[in-house]
Order: structure tokens, then sequence, then C-alpha cells
């Protein structure tokens, strides 16, 4: 259902790259590094505009066949959710390519006297894998609140009639407003803040010249990754759940 709008964005992200590797070999390596971030943040919300589209395309064209299908509400999220990442992963791997392409293609070598290709890479490698987590990380969380906030909408259908986008508003608001006002209790910190992970990048120092060994990144605890976790999960069951028993068609 999604193929032809996934190949026409893949088609954008790849034209609109080789056109950076481009610039950043006559002008300036500025040109290929600084739509990087922005890639990121667009990446992070990509499965959750894949399953509303998805979900939304089942609510309104195949309902029949999707909510009668034999197969567990839960395997068929996941189906779709494991298909956006899988796609946001290749987007990810051409992104980086092209990246290192337009870096290596530059000048920037040359006015960073004295660093070789292999500490630029390496560098690249450091803080690209500790970025990819995260965005995959965070992807699937709020993928995960975007599935709730369709099928929220479609189970209240029968009750809301057309005003049904109020039960998603709720859910929106709840994900965003009602996270972050928890964020800042005491009982939030207490559950969350413990297990402190220390991790150092000992590439990015060197290209940043930086007059320190390794650069620490001290403020993600294990605790707010298990919890995060357990809302994902708690978030994909309930889903599950609401579609199995309260969704009709």
């Amino acid at each position: 259902m999604t193929r032809n709008s996934y190949l026409v964005t893949l088609s954008i992200i790849l034209i609109g790259g080789l056109w950076l590797v481009y610039q950043s070999h006559w002008r300036h390596a500025a040109f290929i590094i600084a739509p990087s971030p922005f890639l990121l943040i667009f990446l992070m919300f990509y499965p959750a505009i894949y399953m509303l589209k998805s979900l939304s395309w089942e609510w309104k064209v195949t309902p029949q066949l999707w909510l009668h299908c034999p197969q567990p509400a839960w395997m068929l999220l996941s189906s779709k959710m494991l298909v956006s990442l899988f796609q946001m992963l290749v987007i990810m791997i051409i992104a980086a390519a092209l990246l290192l392409w337009g870096i290596f293609s530059s000048s920037l070598l040359e006015q960073l006297h004295g660093f070789t290709p292999q500490t630029l890479f390496s560098a690249f490698i450091e803080v690209g894998f500790y970025a990819a987590l995260f965005t995959f990380a965070l992807s699937i969380y709020i993928g995960s609140w975007a599935t709730l906030i369709s099928v929220v909408t479609a189970a209240t259908q029968n009750i809301l009639g057309r005003f049904r986008w109020l039960a998603g508003v709720g859910a929106f608001l709840t994900a965003t407003w009602g996270i972050g006002q928890l964020q800042q209790t005491w009982f939030y910190e207490r559950i969350t803040h413990w297990g402190l992970l220390n991790i150092s990048l000992h590439n990015l120092p060197q290209v940043l010249m930086i007059p320190r060994t390794d650069v620490r990144l001290d403020f993600l605890y294990v605790g707010e990754i298990l919890f995060y976790l357990l809302i994902t999960a708690a978030l994909l069951a309930l889903s599950a759940w609401l579609i199995d028993n309260k969704v009709e068609v």
C-alpha cells in the first residue's frame, strides 16, 4: 500500500542528496552536513507517519479484509511497524553514504590540518551509531503513540460518530502534555533516575579540536529506558486489544 509513496520519498532523498554532494564538492561541506539534523528529525517521525497513513487506508478501504484477518491484531500491527522501521533503515543507510561521500569529496579534510580520512571516518561512525540508535528508539515510541491515536479514533466511531476525532485529540494530548507533566513529578524522577549510562565519544574531540580525550553523554538512565519500553509495549498492546474487541466494520 505504501510502496509508491516510499519510492517517491526515496527518490527525493537520493536526488536531493546527490545535488548536495555536488554542491559540497564545488563549494563547502556544510551543504551536505547542515541538512543532516533535519533528516534525523524527519526519520524520528517516519514510523508514526507510516502507521497513521497505513491504518487510515485500512479503516477507509479494506476494513472487512483487515479486521477479519485470522491473524491477531498485535501481529498485524507489529508487521506494519517492522516494515516502517525497515524503510527507515534503508533511508538512513543511503543518507549516511551520501553524507560520507559529500564530506570526503569536499575540501573539509584540507581545512582540518593534521587529520586523516581514517580519523574523520571513525568519528563519523561513532557519532552516527549513537544518533541512529537514539533515532530508532524514539521513532518506535512516537510510532506507538501514533498507532494508538489512529486505533482510538476508529474504536470510538460508533460512540462519537463524526466527532471521533476528539478521541484522537485526547490521545495526542496524553502523549504530549500528559507525559510532559508526568516527567516533572517527583514520582517520575524516583522510578526512572537510576543506572546512569556513561557514554563516551573518543573520536569526536579530535575532529572538533577539543582538548579532551573524550566527550561524555551523561543524560541517559537505565530506568528511563525501561520506563519507555514498558510504555511502548503497553501502547501497542492496548492498540491491539482495541482492534480485536472494539473496532467494528
